[in-house]
C-alpha cells in the first residue's frame, strides 16, 4: 500500500467512523478538472438518521497534494443535492493552487446559488462547530488533516466578513440563532 493510499483509506475511515451508524456513500463529481488536479478526489454523502437532520456532503483527497496537514471540507443540507458534490469540487480545485489556498475565513464565491431556489452564492469556510474538533482533527494516519465546514452566506455577509472580523460574523449568527439549514434564509446584516 503506497503512502498516498493509506491516507485515503485513513481519512475515509475517519468520515465513516465519524458518521457510524449513518449511511455514507460515494458522491463524487466526475466532471471539470478536478480529477486533473487531485486524480484521488472523491465526494461521500453522509445521510440523515432522521428526518430534519442534515445530509453531509464531504470531501476525501483534498488534503493530498501537501506531505503532511492539509484541509478537507464539507457543506451540509437540508436535503440531497448534486450540487453539493461540484461545489465540494469546485471549492477542492480552487484550493489545489497554492495561492488560493482555503482557510478558516476565506470566503469563496461560485457563482451561483449554492442550491436551486436560494439566493446565497457564497461558502465561508468555517470551523465545523455542529461535529466539534472530533470531525474536525483527523488522526495522525491522515497527515494530521483538518475538516472545515463551508457555510453558505449571503453576498452582504460576505462582504461584511471583509469589512469586519469573522469573530463578528460569527457572533450576528449565534444572536440571530441561524437556521444553517434553511436554503433562503435572510442575510444577517
Amino acid at each position: 500500500m503506497t503512502e498516498e493510499s493509506a491516507r485515503l483509506a485513513a481519512l475515509e475511515r475517519h468520515v465513516r467512523g465519524f458518521w457510524d451508524g449513518h449511511i455514507v456513500e460515494n458522491a463524487t463529481w466526475e466532471h471539470g478538472p478536478i480529477k486533473e488536479r487531485i486524480p484521488s478526489f472523491s465526494t461521500y454523502r453522509v445521510l440523515p438518521k432522521q428526518a430534519g437532520e442534515a445530509w453531509v456532503y464531504v470531501t476525501v483527497g483534498c488534503s493530498l497534494p501537501l506531505a503532511t496537514g492539509g484541509v478537507e471540507f464539507f457543506v451540509m443540507s437540508p436535503f440531497a443535492d448534486k450540487a453539493h458534490s461540484e461545489s465540494l469540487a469546485m471549492v477542492g480545485h480552487y484550493h489545489s493552487f497554492t495561492t488560493h489556498r482555503l482557510d478558516v475565513g476565506s470566503v469563496v464565491h461560485i457563482g451561483r446559488p449554492w442550491m436551486q431556489d436560494s439566493r446565497m452564492e457564497h461558502l465561508l469556510v468555517s470551523l465545523p462547530y455542529t461535529y466539534g474538533p472530533d470531525l474536525e482533527w483527523a488522526p495522525l494516519k491522515t497527515g494530521r488533516v483538518r475538516f472545515l465546514w463551508l457555510l453558505p452566506i449571503h453576498q452582504s455577509e460576505a462582504e461584511f466578513i471583509k469589512r469586519n472580523t469573522l469573530d463578528e460574523f460569527e457572533t450576528l449568527m449565534d444572536v440571530s440563532e441561524v437556521n444553517v439549514l434553511d436554503l433562503n434564509r435572510d442575510s444577517i446584516v
